[in-house]
């Protein structure tokens, strides 16, 4: 394909045949299954799927939720299938591991979903985001702001799905081991802040640019 791919909106161009087009958004790598005349775009399991995200706080939350939980889609069906299973049959072992898979992927989903909150609050209703997904793997493509905001929008991830665990621990008595799993996940969230990928990344390379404005 010639030509290139733009978004003004996120000030983004790219040569329609780069990687990085893809990667960045600006086009998606679908995968089309055709019977007949019948044409059915298969999600984004194995291909990348770019969704720009609408207008507002909650509107975008959902989208993206969507958006990602389709991309997720063959290991949740799989992973609900070996928890039903594993119950149906008895066989504690699988429920148990399709317990811990739905509730790590849940977890990444409430993460990703944190990020996109945060930077609807504080950058505008409004402002441009594609949220580019390949399986279980999710970039958001966003505008950048200032060192604090981009800070509070990489901590927000994280931070999330130690928020939504909180309230499950009005069930603590009565489910003491499911809601100590959730948190000890959630929690696992943060202390990827210190890891040198992804969100620990981002955070030291806003500190990094920070530090070369201050010199």
């Amino acid at each position: 394909m010639d030509g290139d791919f733009e978004c003004p909106e996120l000030g983004l161009r790219r040569e329609a045949s780069s990687p990085e087009a893809a990667a960045f958004g600006l086009c998606s790598d679908e995968l089309l299954v055709s019977i007949g005349t019948r044409a059915w775009r298969v999600p984004p399991w194995f291909t990348t799927g770019a969704k720009p995200l609408p207008a507002g706080v909650f509107a975008a939350a959902l989208a993206s939720l969507g958006h990602f939980g389709a991309g997720m889609g063959l290991f949740l069906c799989a992973l609900g299938g070996a928890l039903v299973i594993g119950v149906a049959t008895g066989y504690l072992g699988l429920a148990a591991v399709g317990i811990m898979g739905l509730v790590l992927l849940g977890s990444v989903l409430v993460h990703e979903v944190g990020h996109v909150v945060a930077y609807r609050l504080l950058m505008g209703r409004r402002a441009p985001a594609v949220m580019v997904v390949r399986g279980a793997s999710c970039r958001l493509v966003r505008l950048t702001g200032t060192s604090a905001r981009d800070a509070v929008v990489v901590v927000a991830g994280p931070i999330a799905p130690v928020v939504a665990a909180l309230p499950l621990w009005v069930l603590f008595p009565v489910a003491p081991v499911p809601v100590l799993l959730v948190t000890l996940v959630a929690l696992g969230h943060v202390v990827g802040l210190v890891l040198p990928a992804g969100d620990g990344a981002a955070l030291r390379e806003l500190a990094g640019r920070r530090a070369a404005r201050a010199e």
